[in-house]
């Protein structure tokens, strides 16, 4: 499947992700855009490169933002507190490692110290100071430092840790304050030392501070001290803060139980499926760090990871619905951050006809020449023999079949016809065009459907279909799986035809005696387009619907009467 990553680009044989710094952030980075080698010349392992490289670049940006904008604390917890701790004495020692693996950094103090000492020595000396030189460093890698530079560094430790010393005893918690309000902006998190545990925090800290500083002394006579590692803020701050972030999650949790009717079960599926595919890419993401970049990123790993665009974009418009959600009914976030993003999709597997000999194959079967229900369940034994012929001679919609009611076969205007409707209990119609009234084919007739009706109303049946199981939210779900079986079974296997291509066999047939599109919309359900006129004003009466209904003729196909009423 083809897809682009925004920002790939290519200089010779080599591939590039250029990455737009977002306009609120240009200023700290001092620049417009970065071009990243992704240090290969194959396109599909650039991509793969660059939506990494895309997706750490967003997950910084969303870090610089927490900076710039940090959440104010009303309580510093003991947690949050000891975090804090941690990482105050972690940047202690990481400031430490740093010093003792780079000679140049220390170079100049070191040089600086040895340079006032000599003047110092040769001050008194006939025709004053000499000129000091420095002395070559060895700079290879692992070298470590000189003698001289290693003096340097254990008299500068030495003097920091007393002074650590000093401020403990004495209780100085504001000599740490600015390294705290540091540590504490990397998480997210606006430091107020008047704030509740601010204080007890402060203490902790400042006990921290001082053992890292022992600890970058005692290294300084040979012992081993490592540097803790600390984990990233994004992972800690939620649960340190005690401020839980907002997700996408906490959003679905909202949407499934809004509106006036209870969301189906496959549409909560649907879109538990959609969000977890999302947590797994951006796990922990508060909702307010979805940027239109992470929805460009995104949308190129869907391409990039779905099996069809049309999958893709599925994926792609739940995740954009549960965001409008949180915008237009929550007010969770100022504005719906990917509108406007899609995915566009190709159908791969186009519905069509059912061909004079597939219907052959399905009609000859036991089922149809001798009655042979089937003993599945989800076949619902009469319903198998019917609905396929209802399908074959109206074009309904195969759950607007399996949930009819003995009340829905009704006389209107002298005409036998089928009620659609959802008025009853677990009834529904995909649309208002689906509310309708479709007569009942001659043929259908002809084989025994009214006196089959008759016989299901004596048993004082409320459903027509008295065997078949219905699935809450999914009418259709149940007798679909059967009639798949029962196609494939009869050698008719492969994704088409399906029972929905019935629709697509009846339009032309009725098309081909002439009748209009908005006829042939009567009799399928499919809401009527065209003009004002068209729409409102062009009105069909039943009759006109019963004879493109009966226009539905197949002359190479042999039914025989059904005898068994």
């Amino acid at each position: 499947m083809a897809s682009t990553l925004t920002g790939l680009n290519a200089r010779g044989s080599r591939w590039y992700l250029n990455i737009v710094i977002p306009p609120d952030l240009r200023e700290v980075y001092g620049r417009r855009a970065v071009n990243l080698a992704l240090g290969t010349s194959d396109r599909r392992e650039a991509t793969t490169r660059g939506t990494m490289k895309r997706a750490e670049w967003l997950a910084e940006f969303a870090a610089k933002r927490r900076e710039l904008k940090p959440l104010p604390l009303s309580v510093i917890t003991p947690e949050l507190a000891q975090e804090l701790a941690l990482r105050v004495r972690a940047r202690v020692l990481r400031q430490d490692d740093a010093l003792r693996d780079d000679a140049t950094i220390l170079a100049p103090f070191t040089d600086a110290v040895k340079t006032a000492e000599h003047r110092w020595r040769t001050a008194l000396c006939i025709g004053g100071p000499t000129p000091f030189t420095p002395p070559l460093r060895d700079t290879s890698p692992g070298a470590g430092l000189s003698d001289e530079d290693a003096e340097t560094l254990a008299g500068l430790n030495a003097l920091l840790d007393a002074r650590a010393g000093a401020d403990l005893a004495k209780r100085r918690r504001a000599a740490v304050l600015p390294l705290v309000r540091f540590e504490a902006l990397k998480l997210g998190i606006a430091f107020d030392p008047s704030g509740e545990g601010a204080q007890e925090a402060l203490a902790v800290c400042l006990l921290a501070y001082r053992k890292a500083r022992q600890e970058a002394a005692h290294r300084d006579a040979g012992e081993a001290i490592e540097t803790p590692l600390v984990p990233l803020a994004s992972q800690r701050v939620a649960t340190l803060a005690k401020t839980k972030a907002r997700t996408l999650r906490d959003v679905y949790d909202k949407w499934k139980v809004s509106g006036d009717k209870a969301r189906s079960a496959d549409s909560l599926a649907v879109y538990d499926r959609a969000l977890k595919q999302f947590e797994g890419q951006h796990e922990g993401l508060a909702l307010v760090d979805i940027t239109r970049e992470i929805g460009d990123t995104y949308r190129t790993w869907l391409r990039e990871s779905c099996n069809t665009t049309k999958t893709a974009r599925d994926r792609l418009t739940n995740i954009k619905s549960l965001l409008k959600f949180a915008h237009e009914t929550l007010e969770w976030i100022p504005k719906q951050p990917w509108r406007g993003l899609d995915i566009k999709t190709t159908t791969t597997n186009k519905r069509r006809p059912w061909t004079t000999d597939e219907l052959a194959t399905l009609f000859a079967a036991p089922l149809h020449t001798a009655h042979a229900l089937p003993e599945a369940r989800y076949g619902g034994r009469e319903a198998a023999y019917w609905i396929p012929l209802l399908g074959l001679f109206t074009g309904t919609r195969l759950g607007e079949l399996c949930q009819l009611r003995t009340v829905d076969v009704q006389k209107v205007e002298g005409i036998d016809v089928l009620v659609l409707t959802n008025e009853g209990e677990g009834q529904s119609i995909k649309s208002d065009a689906g509310h309708r009234s479709v007569p009942i084919h001659s043929e259908l007739v002809r084989l025994g459907f009214l006196k089959y009706v008759e016989t299901v109303k004596t048993s004082r049946s409320n459903s027509l279909w008295p065997a078949l199981p219905l699935r809450e939210g999914k009418p259709s779900d149940y007798f679909g799986r059967w009639f798949k079986e029962h196609r494939n079974a009869l050698g008719l296997t492969g994704t088409r035809p399906d029972f929905h291509c019935f629709r697509h066999t009846v339009r032309p047939l009725m098309r081909k005696a002439g009748h209009s599109e908005g006829t042939m919309d009567k009799v399928t359900g499919h809401k009527t387009v065209g003009s004002i006129g068209t729409v409102v004003y062009d009105h069909r009466t039943l009759s006109e619907v019963q004879e493109a209904v009966e226009a539905i003729r197949y002359p190479a196909l042999a039914l025989g009467a059904h005898l068994h009423f």
